[in-house]
């Protein structure tokens, strides 16, 4: 009858506790992960408290803690499951500290694999805690892992550094045990060795693959740059002609000025006009208006495109063109009633 009672009053204390909890729709499944493993560890016990996050955030959790024994050849330990508002999506937090306070003398070992010697923590390097998934994992899977895990690397050690263990010598049954956890837990490690060295393989190969494409990308672009500076310097070359020559025929054409320039009267000669030759004088003046009307023409296009009353640049350089070539033929004109009149 007590202990009907006290299942009654476990079940009540959970199902107050899971009210809070994320995932109503999975309650029962973690009301059956609390049951059983009070039913398969009876020294655990449920309760409620807060826990504190590093970030300093404060919630109420439901947990389970009591004493834990590994073996009865080594001491035990005291076990605490936090379970995360997350659960069972979230493993559960395990802490694991010395059994009593009289047990002052020990300690937590440092470098242990599985717990946090500052903490208390039992590391996610724990397999089942790394591989913990919906709903193949439960709280006692994690205990009877965890048990397994200690009896073979037992966290606590004394003052001076050493494991302890109880006087007790242990029957063969429990060799036999150890022996096969060692054994299991080898296995385990060898076989996600084995896996990581796979993967690791595995992303080697891709990243030797996309270098290696980047290393093909990375060339064409090289040799795009080699033909863009050959190009570059052809046209170097190109221009380089192009201003020898520019600069012979402006030699040439200062030639020309030169000897074109000896031929001016001088200031205190008479004038040479149309007048001398009184044949030719209407067709210069002709030639030499029209000449000086197309230079009006241009300056006034000019003012016009400076204020935007011509359509475009373009109008404006296919009308001086055409004056241009209108004002060559007044040139030629005028210079040939000038040769007739110096004559």
């Amino acid at each position: 009858m007590a202990t009907t009672a006290a299942a009654t009053g476990t079940v009540v204390l959970v199902d107050a506790a899971l009210a809070p909890y994320e995932h109503p729709d999975l309650r029962w499944l973690v009301r059956k992960h609390v049951l059983a493993v009070l039913q398969d560890f009876p020294t655990l016990s449920p309760s409620v408290d807060t826990y504190t996050s590093d970030s300093g955030a404060s919630t109420v959790l439901l947990n389970a803690r009591g004493l834990l024994t590994v073996s009865s050849a080594l001491p035990p330990v005291l076990l605490t499951l936090l379970l995360p508002r997350e659960y069972p999506y979230l493993p559960p937090l395990a802490y694991v500290f010395p059994a009593t306070p009289s047990s002052a003398s020990l300690s937590l070992a440092r470098d242990h694999p599985f717990v946090d010697h500052r903490t208390g923590r039992v590391r996610r390097t724990l397999p089942y805690l790394e591989d913990w998934a919906v709903p193949r994992s439960s709280l006692a899977g994690l205990v009877r892992s965890l048990v397994g895990a200690l009896r073979m690397c037992h966290p606590l050690t004394s003052r001076f550094g050493s494991v302890v263990v109880h006087a007790t010598t242990t029957t063969p049954v429990e060799e036999e045990e150890q022996e096969r956890m060692r054994t299991a837990l080898l296995d385990e490690l060898v076989s996600r060795l084995g896996r990581d060295t796979a993967a690791f393989r595995g992303h080697v190969d891709e990243d030797i693959h996309a270098m290696s494409s980047i290393q093909g990308s990375l060339r064409a672009r090289a040799d795009a740059m080699d033909r863009a500076v050959r190009d570059l310097e052809d046209e170097r070359m190109r221009l380089e002609r192009a201003v020898t020559a520019s600069l012979s025929h402006r030699a040439k054409l200062l030639a020309w000025l030169h000897k074109t320039s000896s031929r001016v009267p001088d200031a205190g000669a008479a004038p040479l006009t149309p007048h001398a030759a009184a044949g030719d004088a209407p067709r210069w003046l002709e030639s030499k208006a029209s000449e000086l009307a197309v230079d009006d023409t241009v300056g006034a296009l000019g003012h016009a495109l400076e204020d935007g009353e011509l359509i475009s640049f373009q109008e404006y350089i296919k009308r001086v063109k055409v004056l241009a070539r209108e004002q060559f033929f007044h040139c030629h004109a005028a210079a040939t009633s000038m040769s007739k009149v110096t004559k």
